[in-house]
């Protein structure tokens, strides 16, 4: 339906509009095309730098964004720029009677002029606050190890063990509890599977000591740390440390605290706001909730506690795990074994956040008459599933100097979308809704660089990863008194003194048209793709999306670009779409969307379940194309901590 330069051909377009089409619903189709509703023209994320609001000020930008053909706001409290000067302005501190006077204001302002509201939950990301309880923060366990030679004994301070605990992450928080677990002593070397011996019992007087055998051991010990991030740029009255969105109990209360002041001030908060918004998961390794263990073996039917110091990794930047060589050496038997246990760790922790954070966040918005809309991927979520429990599920596109040059022969730079635009967009797909939202433009390097060019490419490529409703990262609330070139948070430079602004509707005039035709089309797809994630989580860990560290195979994130340029439309799948899915007629049918081919890019492991669905969709004339393997009669088929090859 996109041409290279961006052109939407309507004969094509009316191909995959769903009811089919009649001559009335194509009249009402141009005119929408010729004139978009809010709800397609792009929105901006509206930082509110610092909280240092105005009422008269907070009008004024509203009546600049609309003049530019921006159809709605995204409010979004945010910490003062670094550095810039706050020419007179007080912060005000969120959720308190002064701001939320000025919060509508926002919103009936909005409400005037015909836009469309929507609002961040908290501030920063990810949402916590100074208020929260010690038990309403979140939790991560990480371990310690440290190699000890045999014949000998140590002594060690409980205090001086955890002090040594002290994860280098992006964003500390100011207070952080630390609580030791489990301490215990493993061989060196070991050819089969041992807990290793406890010594916990061993500590008297806040000191630990240990006898050491013979032959070299490591002392291994998990520490829990609760509130040890701070939510990242977090405004007055809602920085200080992360929420534990491992606990339902923590969600409901922080969201009922909000729900409380808004609908306090304003009534349902239904009518004034579209959607309140949850940011990336950008959780720095946060994994616990006390009651994990009981869940896991509650879920998966065998204890964690005799693995959990071997499945857990020493955490760095954004709680990517450390690549460095520490602990017991083991067997290549016993590493699999491990892997397979930390595979069933993930996969409960996955199941915990869906079930105490997302069904809770979609509970609340539901119950405030508003939709929830969310940037569903990172640690512990699906990121496929995951975006299909959420009213308008998000992905995001960047901006960096490149984008729309020639793409190097490996990697991703050049491309604006993330991976997860594809995971997010076929999820979305697949459980039909309507809009895709993106976090469009997000630039954190180049803000005075940006051209409108430069801008067109990454929203177009924005489009074809199957985006239809663009949020610009974004208008920075910024008063004239503020000094050249005003208070900038972050994003690309949206603002009425940009040179190009004057031309920006006009952009934002072909967006929205673009985004009207596409959120009332239904796209198409033939080919189901299955990326090996669980391969890809048991060779390398779970990763941080949307900026992995690691890939399996190297091209798993561009595989669905091929099948798009050959002329082909794909979904990502997964195996619980498989298992649920019918077949019939050489279709594999998941509610509306349905299949003819099935991609198996390098799996090696698969679900029983999913393999026999397999077998049902060929027996009934499906085609399944293996990429690099598979290529034999017989698929590997792996489940859990025991293990079966068919």
């Amino acid at each position: 339906m996109l041409s290279t330069s961006g052109t939407f051909f309507l004969h094509s377009f009316l191909g995959c509009m769903n009811p089919a089409i009649k001559t009335d619903s194509i009249d009402e189709i141009f005119q929408g095309f010729q004139n978009p509703p809010a709800d397609a023209q792009v929105f901006v994320r509206w930082w509110w730098n610092g909280n240092r609001l105005t009422e008269p000020e907070i009008l004024r930008e509203l009546d600049v964004m609309k003049a530019a053909g921006i159809g709605g706001v995204e409010i979004n409290p945010i910490a003062f720029p670094h550095n810039a000067d706050p020419a007179g302005y007080k912060a005000m501190t969120i959720f308190e009677d002064e701001w939320l006077d000025v919060l509508q204001v926002a919103l009936q302002g909005a409400k005037e002029r015909g836009m469309v509201c929507d609002m961040i939950v908290g501030s920063g990301w990810p949402f916590g606050g100074e208020f929260l309880k010690k038990e309403e923060q979140t939790q991560m366990v990480t371990i310690e190890t440290i190699d000890l030679k045999g014949g000998e004994t140590h002594h060690f301070k409980i205090k001086d063990l955890l002090d040594k605990v002290d994860p280098k992450i992006h964003s500390k928080n100011k207070t952080v509890y630390k609580d030791l677990l489990m301490a215990r002593l493993v061989p060196k070397q070991s050819g089969q599977f041992i807990e290793g011996k406890e010594l916990m019992s061993s500590i008297q007087n806040e000191e630990l000591t240990i006898e050491i055998p013979n032959e070299e051991h490591v002392l291994y010990y998990v520490v829990k740390l609760t509130g040890y991030m701070a939510v990242i740029n977090g405004a007055p009255g809602a920085a200080g440390p992360v929420l534990n969105h491992y606990s339902k109990a923590a969600t409901q209360a922080y969201l009922n605290r909000i729900s409380g002041f808004i609908n306090g001030k304003i009534g349902n908060m239904g009518g004034y706001i579209r959607a309140m918004f949850c940011d990336s998961m950008e959780l720095e390794g946060a994994n616990w909730n006390d009651d994990l263990p009981d869940e896991f073996e509650k879920r998966r039917g065998y204890s964690l506690l005799p693995y959990l110091p071997f499945v857990l990794k020493k955490v760095g930047h954004m709680g990517n795990p450390l690549e460095e060589e520490y602990g017991t050496q083991f067997s290549d038997k016993v590493e699999e074994e491990i892997k397979r246990v930390n595979l069933d760790f993930y996969q409960t922790r996955i199941e915990l956040f869906k079930e105490r954070f997302i069904d809770t966040f979609n509970d609340w918005c539901h119950q405030n008459d508003v939709k929830s809309r969310m940037q569903a991927y990172g640690r512990g979520m699906h990121p496929l599933e995951a975006s299909m429990e959420i009213d308008i599920p998000e992905c995001e596109t960047w901006l960096f100097n490149d984008v729309g040059r020639e793409y190097p022969e490996t990697g991703l730079r050049g491309r604006a979308p993330r991976m997860c635009n594809k995971y997010v967009a076929s999820g979305a797909a697949l459980a039909g809704r309507k809009i895709v939202s993106c976090e469009e433009i997000t630039n954190t390097a180049m803000a005075f660089m940006a051209s409108l060019e430069h801008i067109k490419i990454a929203g177009d490529q924005s489009n074809i990863s199957g985006v239809n409703h663009s949020i610009l990262h974004g208008f920075n609330y910024s008063p004239p008194e503020a000094a050249f070139p005003g208070w900038v948070r972050y994003g690309t430079y949206f603002n009425e003194q940009n040179t190009w602004w004057p031309y920006f509707r006009k952009w934002a005039d072909y967006k929205a048209r673009i985004s009207y035709l596409l959120q009332n089309a239904k796209p198409q797809a033939n080919v189901a793709v299955l990326q090996p994630l669980i391969d890809l989580w048991l060779k390398h860990g779970p990763q941080r999306d949307p900026f992995p560290q690691k890939w399996y195979p190297e091209y798993q994130n561009n595989l669905w670009e091929a099948i798009h340029q050959n002329g082909g439309g794909c979904d990502y799948v997964s195996e619980n779409i498989i298992k649920k899915a019918t077949f019939e007629n050489g279709r594999m049918i998941y509610k509306e969307r349905s299949y003819s081919t099935l991609l198996l890019p390098e799996i090696e492991t698969l679900d029983l379940k999913t393999a026999r669905s397999l077998t049902g969709f060929v027996d009934n004339g499906g085609k399944i194309a293996f990429i690099e393997k598979g290529r034999s009669n017989r698929l590997p088929i792996k489940m859990g901590r025991t293990k079966t090859r068919l």
